[in-house]
């Protein structure tokens, strides 16, 4: 019997859709003004709440085609002492939550610039959810999924453990090397510090795709769009349906980043721990993109020249790019609650991934060729462009070092033995 494989993101990728075009809608007939950050998160919480819902569904679909038996591990203890346990690790996962809060919220880099009001205002929505519902849910978990291989890598716990360990490493000397080498106490920091590096870049990105998406939308229904010439109301339409695509992506994004949890089955395994992992990741990001990588590979300040000029052929590349982002946020569908960078949180096989390992990469750097052909005509461009492509390159092969330590990924290896083109590299 082949693993359960979940589906929720493909529930979730229709969820957004059908919102953002009912926001645009709303708005278009005077119901709201103006589409604020809030309204895009909300958004996103009843994108996890489809998928959540529809996981359960799924699943238990799944075991009863497949006489799979859910077993719960209910503890044989009072509730008063799993209440106990569960404020104990509330408070543990909460403070370093906390200081996260008072970073994003008073730290210049966050504040100097508008681009990060969203994030703002969603870790203001996470504070909530987390006061609410963080003791219920800790309560909730303890008394049916207590599991001795749960408890192991249990966030909370070994967020304690970090603590007292690193308290224990400034007193006792002897105690600093066992502190440095305690594998799972710096799986938990580094994941909080994965989570908290995306989640703020993702928070941006999902207000300002949408922003880019309504802003097409509304050209194509407004009065003026019959007097663009035909190449112009295409271009807007790939506007439109490149935005879209973004917003799918970074909503499921945002839900990754935001949610593990035993139930879900989605919990982080390990975290890239090697440095060269962490710099080809991060080089792909703000602010080291915009800082560092575009400074010595930027193509764009370039001395260029527009390589195709015929609006037939524009189109029909332009139709190629789209292609090639379809596979790409297909892919961040088909991992769903799984999504993450430098993390292992499971093996996905389906979709996409049942014929590449990386098809997000290798179609987002097809699609980059595409739509800047101008690089053709600058051999410095094309090399920054192809440089680029390197760095893609090398993430997919540190990501692989990463996930060889486990055994199911090197069983999905066998399975799928091709990293970019299938039957081909």
């Amino acid at each position: 019997m082949n693993p359960y494989q979940s589906y929720a993101g493909y529930f979730g990728a229709m969820s957004v859709i059908l919102m953002t075009f009912s926001l645009v809608y709303l708005k278009a007939i005077g119901v709201i003004s103006t589409v604020t950050s809030s309204l895009m998160f909300l958004i996103v919480g009843i994108t996890f709440l489809v998928m959540l819902i529809s996981e359960y569904f799924l699943k238990r679909r799944f075991n009863q085609k497949n006489n799979v038996t859910v077993e719960y591990t209910a503890l044989n203890i009072s509730n008063l002492y799993i209440l106990k346990s569960s404020i104990i690790r509330f408070l543990a996962l909460f403070l370093p939550f906390l200081l996260f809060y008072l970073l994003v919220q008073n730290h210049h880099y966050f504040t100097a610039s508008t681009a990060f009001k969203p994030t703002r205002e969603l870790f203001d929505d996470l504070l909530y959810i987390f006061l609410i519902l963080g003791i219920p849910y800790a309560f909730l978990t303890l008394k049916f999924r207590a599991k001795k291989a749960y408890e192991f890598g249990d966030y909370a716990l070994l967020t304690i453990i970090g603590v007292k360990s690193f308290f224990k490493s400034l007193f006792i000397r002897s105690y600093a090397k066992k502190f440095h080498k305690n594998r799972r106490v710096k799986k938990v920091w580094l994941l909080y510090l994965v989570n908290f590096f995306f989640l703020t870049l993702m928070a941006r990105f999902v207000v300002s795709e949408f922003q880019g998406f309504e802003k097409e939308l509304f050209k194509i229904t407004s009065d003026t769009f019959s007097n663009y010439d035909w190449y112009a109301q295409f271009r807007t339409w790939f506007l439109v349906i490149f935005h879209l695509i973004f917003t799918i992506d970074v909503s499921i994004a945002v839900i990754g980043y935001s949610f593990a949890s035993r139930w879900l089955e989605n919990r982080t395994r390990s975290v890239d721990a090697t440095m060269s992992g962490w710099v080809v990741a991060l080089l792909c990001y703000p602010p080291l993109n915009s800082a560092f990588t575009n400074q010595f590979i930027g193509y764009y300040g370039m001395d260029t020249h527009q390589f195709i000029t015929n609006e037939y052929i524009l189109a029909t590349v332009l139709s190629f790019v789209i292609f090639f982002y379809f596979i790409y946020v297909w892919a961040t569908i088909s991992l769903g609650f799984k999504f993450s960078n430098l993390t292992n949180r499971g093996v996905v096989n389906i979709g996409p991934y049942k014929y590449v390992r990386h098809p997000a990469y290798v179609s987002k750097n097809f699609s980059w060729w595409l739509d800047n052909t101008f690089v053709l005509t600058n051999i410095w461009a094309s090399i920054a462009l192809a440089l680029w492509n390197v760095i893609y390159v090398l993430r997919a092969l540190t990501e692989e070092r990463h996930l060889k330590a486990d055994k199911e990924y090197l069983k999905y290896m066998k399975q799928v033995k091709y990293r970019f083109i299938p039957k081909l590299i």
